[in-house]
């Protein structure tokens, strides 16, 4: 079903009051050219000052759900569960503050009575007004990243299959040697036997493959200590915030709204790879199928 497709979850950023800026521009904009709702009533000089209230209603309420709904509900608000079902009622929720901010408003500048019927009025309109090009807007751009991805994937399929040069001569330690925080642990492990490695909140679990085996190792460790033990290493990849991925071992790329995803030899779990890093992850490939 449509509602069950994966869909991108932006995280809260500078970016975020740019798009609720639009969207306020939009509310202007609207009230100011086609002065629906008996607006057209008031007086030129209050229109504006009217209209740009308005918009600022959205603007705050807007800006103030963007940020504060991730940080209550931080299980909900996960990228690799986030749908475009989950995208619409989030969207569908700013609407309910908006209504509620436009009826005391209109109350303020108009005298109009708050009584529950005004405020289901104005839950009626808002919903009636938006909901649509809501779900029209979250349908295309969907549409838009999956073919998006889909292509960048197939892309980064093909340069997968492509021959390998001709080998060069590589020295790579026999072992690499992680240590524990506090460094009473070790673990060590051929470079070439590790698949992924991922944050678990203050640890790391190490994926690796032995004799045959899919095997993990959990130490108490930050990913970013990790990647600089990795680091000698040019095939590990920090791919996203959660994940330290080994290019030698990726076999197959795809990709849906969300970004590409990384299937790698042995192993179950696809990787995700952050949007901003998409063309890091090409120039990165790139260099380690140069070196192999």
């Amino acid at each position: 079903m449509v509602i069950h497709r994966p869909f991108p979850l932006d995280t809260p950023s500078v970016k975020s009051f740019r798009y609720t800026f639009y969207a306020a521009l939009c509310v202007f904009m609207i009230l100011v050219l086609l002065q629906p709702f008996g607006i057209n009533e008031v007086k030129n000089t209050s229109l504006v000052l009217n209209a740009a209230l308005y918009a600022l209603v959205t603007f705050i309420t807007t800006s103030i759900n963007t940020f504060l709904l991730p940080w209550l509900l931080p299980t909900v608000y996960r990228e690799e569960k986030w749908t475009v079902g989950k995208e619409f009622l989030h969207m569908c929720w700013h609407l309910v503050p908006i209504s509620f901010g436009n009826w005391l408003l209109t109350h303020w500048l108009y005298g109009a009575p708050l009584s529950w019927h005004n405020l289901f009025g104005f839950f009626w309109i808002t919903f009636v007004v938006g909901i649509f090009p809501l779900w029209l807007n979250i349908l295309l751009k969907q549409q838009r990243l999956l073919r998006k991805y889909q292509v960048g994937a197939h892309r980064l399929d093909e340069q997968l299959k492509q021959p390998e040069p001709q080998p060069q001569p590589t020295i790579l330690p026999a072992a690499i040697v992680f240590t524990s925080d506090n460094g009473k642990e070790q673990f060590s492990v051929s470079p070439n036997s590790i698949r992924y490695i991922t944050s678990a909140d203050n640890y790391v679990r190490i994926f690796y493959v032995k004799e045959l085996q899919t095997n993990s190792h959990l130490l108490r460790n930050t990913l970013r200590k990790a990647e600089e033990v990795l680091a000698p290493n040019p095939q590990f990849f920090r791919c996203h915030r959660a994940y330290i991925v080994n290019l030698l071992e990726v076999e197959h790329v795809s990709g849906n709204a969300q970004g590409y995803k990384l299937h790698l030899k042995d192993m179950e779990e696809t990787i995700p790879v952050s949007r901003n890093l998409n063309n890091k992850l090409t120039e990165v490939l790139t260099k380690v199928q140069n070196h192999t």
